[in-house]
C-alpha cells in the first residue's frame, strides 16, 4: 500500500492541474453504488449471456443499441446488462473492447438507462469524450514498469463505473481527477477512495 501512496503524491498534482473542466451532466450514483455496479460488469461481462437472460432484458439490449447507433466510437462493443439500482428498470452498457483479449478500454464506454419493460431508452450517458486502449505491450523503461494508470475525468463528479470495470480488468489502479475542484481518486480492487480533498483552483491551503 506504501508503494501505491508514493505514486498517489506524484500524481495528485498534475492530475489536478488538468482537471479544471467544467463537468458535463451525467447520471451519477454514490460511491458504493458505483463499486457495486463496477463489480457487477466485471462479473457479468465474463458471462456468454452478459446479463442478457429473459426476454425483458434482451428487449432492453436492442433498445439500447438502437439508442445509441451512430455515437459509438470505431471499435468493437459488448453489451451488458444490469439492473438499475433505483429499481425501476435496467442499465445497458456498451463496453469498448480492445483487438486483443489482454487490452483494456479506459476511455469510450457508454451507459444508457432503460424501462422496466425494456421499451424506452430513458436517457443515454456517454462516460467519456473519447476513447483509450490500454495494452499489456507498454515497454519497461530502465528498472521502471507500470504500476498504476492515470487519468482524468472531464465529466460528473465522482469516477464512473467503468473505470472501476478497467481497473478489474487490468488488475491495477487506476488514479483519476474530476471536475469541478480536482478532487483525485484511487480505484484499487474495486474500491475507490478519495486522495485530494476537495478545493477550488487557485485556493491556498
Amino acid at each position: 500500500m506504501a508503494r501505491i501512496t508514493k505514486i498517489g503524491l506524484w500524481l495528485v498534482p498534475i492530475l489536478f492541474s488538468v482537471a479544471a473542466a467544467v463537468a458535463s451532466e451525467i447520471r451519477e450514483f454514490d460511491i458504493k453504488t458505483i463499486e457495486r455496479l463496477g463489480a457487477e460488469l466485471t462479473q457479468v461481462s465474463q458471462r456468454p449471456d452478459r446479463g442478457v437472460t429473459t426476454p425483458v432484458r434482451k428487449r432492453a439490449k436492442q433498445t439500447a443499441i438502437a439508442a445509441l447507433r451512430g455515437k459509438l466510437f470505431d471499435i468493437r462493443y459488448d453489451y451488458v446488462v444490469l439492473d438499475d439500482p433505483d429499481g425501476s428498470g435496467f442499465l445497458v452498457y456498451a463496453l469498448g473492447q480492445g483487438p486483443k483479449p489482454d487490452d483494456t478500454v479506459v476511455h469510450g464506454h457508454f451507459r444508457v438507462t432503460v424501462s422496466a419493460d425494456g421499451s424506452k431508452a430513458e436517457r443515454v450517458d456517454a462516460l467519456a469524450h473519447s476513447f483509450f486502449i490500454d495494452t499489456k505491450e507498454s515497454p519497461v523503461v530502465g528498472n521502471y514498469k507500470k504500476v498504476a494508470f492515470s487519468m482524468n475525468q472531464p465529466l460528473g463528479t465522482k469516477p464512473v463505473e467503468t473505470l472501476v470495470y478497467a481497473s478489474n480488468h487490468m488488475r491495477m489502479p487506476i488514479a483519476v481527477a474530476t471536475p469541478p475542484h480536482g478532487q483525485v481518486w484511487f480505484i484499487d480492487n474495486g474500491k475507490i477512495t478519495e486522495v485530494a480533498p476537495k478545493r477550488r483552483l487557485g485556493e491556498r491551503r
